[in-house]
């Protein structure tokens, strides 16, 4: 498990209405700039807050810087559109392959923000591109951009480090849509946790799906072996699931409706992201047991599958590794009823079975013998199921540590 910080400000409209939010990536709580790359950086932010939250608002846009690897390696399609606004970094050049790039992000509904640098360099013969252009007050008079802004009439002007009323007045009168700055609100930075999935997890999915892009089978079982990995995906597939329509609840469906590509883009992110990310071993392990356990098992109970029986085990343990409640995470996802009010109450058969994994862990044999005879259960059927899971446990995460 890592602490991933990034610098979180506030974006305001001309009613001074929150438009948005810009997210930086920082070293740690006193708002450092970062020492690792940009590419590592913009994974990390999008992990740990696309992937790991489920408190977005879904009119909010969050403006996010991409350098050209991770613009070309299509990283930005790993997330909606509606939410994600795309800031090209100030080394991106004009290439022919990310110009047609662009292009492509555009055409499928991303916004394109870029300094108003890029009016007089090499960005200048594809200013089309642009969206949104941004100026530092710090650096201009709002006066000096009065025509500018009229000619480039169907772009959006934000104004950057807006200090006090006069500037922000200023602006608004000289064309400017969109305000960030001190004048509003310091930039917050944000502590989150997220959990880093196994190198060789990711490595395995990047060579299936580089091999045979059509093995569904392999490439869920790999994905499903992995906690993390396991929920990113399908975080993922809900995420850019267009309505609730698409009950998105098992690694199957989510490698199914991500498709190659897109299953493609998040390893690639998550590949950058797990840079220097410890992991959490013994929790996983936790988690993996019980999934396997859960999923082997037969109820005589209408409200149990095997395949939801997995998914309550793999989650179970996922608010103690991202240290959140286990509501806010699980919101993300398109779970039944029952799986939701066993991971987040420990009610229905799903969550008797969890606090039956607990007391195994735990040696309480008198619990396992109530709640064996809760769910109708032969004791010692299900100490050897048990013990077979954690075997297969073991073999699997001794396999994957990097």
């Amino acid at each position: 498990m890592a602490e991933v910080f990034f610098s979180c400000q506030p974006i305001f409209d001309n009613e001074l209405h929150h438009w948005g939010s810009e997210l930086l990536f920082r070293e740690g709580l006193e708002n450092k700039f970062p020492s690792v790359d940009e590419d590592t950086a913009t994974s990390r932010i999008l992990s740990a807050n696309f992937l790991s939250s489920a408190n977005r608002n879904a009119d909010i846009r969050y403006i996010v810087s991409f350098g050209e690897s991770s613009l070309l390696n299509e990283i930005p399609l790993a997330m909606p559109s509606q939410h994600l606004i795309i800031s090209v970094t100030d080394d991106c050049l004009p290439s022919q392959e990310l110009v047609s790039k662009l292009r492509s992000y555009r055409s499928e509904g991303y916004r394109i923000l870029m300094d108003s640098k890029a009016m007089d360099n090499e960005w200048r013969r594809h200013l089309e591109l642009v969206d949104i252009f941004s100026i530092s007050m710090e650096r201009s008079n709002p006066a000096d951009w009065e025509e500018t802004i009229t000619q480039f009439s169907q772009q959006v002007f934000l104004a950057r480090k807006v200090e006090t009323q006069e500037e922000l007045a200023a602006a608004q009168g000289y064309g400017f849509a969109l305000f960030q700055g001190y004048f509003f609100e310091k930039p917050q930075v944000v502590r989150t946790d997220d959990v880093a999935p196994s190198v060789m997890s990711l490595l395995d999915v990047c060579i299936i799906i580089n091999r045979t892009p059509d093995d569904i089978d392999t490439l869920t079982k790999i994905i499903s072996k992995d906690v993390s990995l396991l929920y990113k995906v399908i975080a993922s597939a809900n995420i850019l699931a267009k309505t609730k329509k698409n009950k998105i609840s098992n690694p199957r469906q989510a490698v199914v409706y991500l498709g190659v590509q897109s299953l493609r883009r998040l390893v690639s992110l998550l590949i950058m992201s797990n840079l220097n990310h410890q992991h959490a071993a013994q929790l996983q392990s936790v988690s993996l047991t019980r999934a396997t356990f859960l999923s082997s098992l037969t109820l005589d109970s209408e409200q149990f599958n095997q395949d939801e029986g997995f998914i309550v085990g793999a989650f179970s343990m996922l608010d103690v590794m991202l240290s959140k409640p286990m509501a806010d995470i699980i919101g993300l996802l398109d779970l039944s009823p029952d799986v939701k009010r066993a991971l987040v109450a420990r009610s229905g058969v799903y969550g008797h079975l969890l606090s039956l994994c607990h007391d195994i862990e735990h040696a309480n044999w008198n619990g396992l013998l109530h709640w064996c005879n809760q769910l109708k259960l032969n004791d010692k059927a299900v100490l050897k199921e048990y013990e077979q899971a954690r075997d297969s446990t073991s073999d699997i995460t001794s396999s994957m540590q990097v």
